[in-house]
């Protein structure tokens, strides 16, 4: 790992951290929410699985993990008690609100194709307010090698666009696809990189 990787480190976890507190608020509230859903209904409409009352599994970035609504933590999977689900590992706070985000707002209908914007997601001016600092160090680093950065994509479990260059489409969720499209930088503009989601899938 070269010095500029350990910068763009440093200025994600800068803007990450400066909306930390915002998200363990969110984390709760959206906690309360599911509380009040029913763990059955939200399985059928997400694509997770029922493991016990209160207690969901689904895929996240291809790795299973274990959301226990009653005691409000999201773990990667473990042993099969509480106890146990506690003492492995714990999701941090960015990643726990995209699940609780999906997991609320999931309604099992069939992905269309047809891509959005994170500005036209549900709470989407959340992220609109969020997400350009996050991607700033990205755009730095692969501004003009667009190839490496599909490639980083495909080596973390995503596929390569067949409809966009320079585009690569991931799978937060099983029903969740995310593309990514790096526009590199020219002589006339600047390097962009869109973030677009399956208006379904939101």
């Amino acid at each position: 790992m070269d010095g500029s990787d350990n910068r763009s480190d440093a200025i994600i976890a800068k803007n990450l951290d400066g909306n930390r507190k915002i998200l363990d608020r969110i984390c709760a509230d959206l906690f309360a929410k599911l509380k009040n859903d029913n763990a059955g209904d939200t399985a059928i409409k997400s694509g997770a699985a029922v493991l016990g009352p209160q207690i969901l599994a689904l895929s996240f970035f291809g790795n299973e993990v274990i959301v226990d609504i009653e005691s409000t933590g999201i773990y990667y999977r473990g042993g099969g008690t509480r106890n146990e689900r506690q003492s492995s590992k714990k999701l941090d706070v960015f990643s726990s609100v995209m699940i609780l985000h999906y997991l609320t707002n999931a309604d099992g209908t069939d992905l269309c194709g047809e891509w959005i914007s994170f500005r036209e997601l549900p709470d989407g001016m959340f992220y609109f307010r969020t997400i350009s600092g996050v991607l700033e160090p990205v755009l730095a680093k692969y501004k003009n090698s667009a190839v490496d950065f599909v490639e980083k994509i495909e080596e973390s479990g995503g596929q390569r666009s067949g409809d966009f260059n320079n585009g690569a489409v991931m799978y937060p969720f099983v029903n969740f696809p995310v593309l990514m499209i790096m526009d590199e930088e020219s002589e006339e503009f600047g390097a962009s990189l869109r973030v677009l989601f399956d208006r379904n899938g939101s």
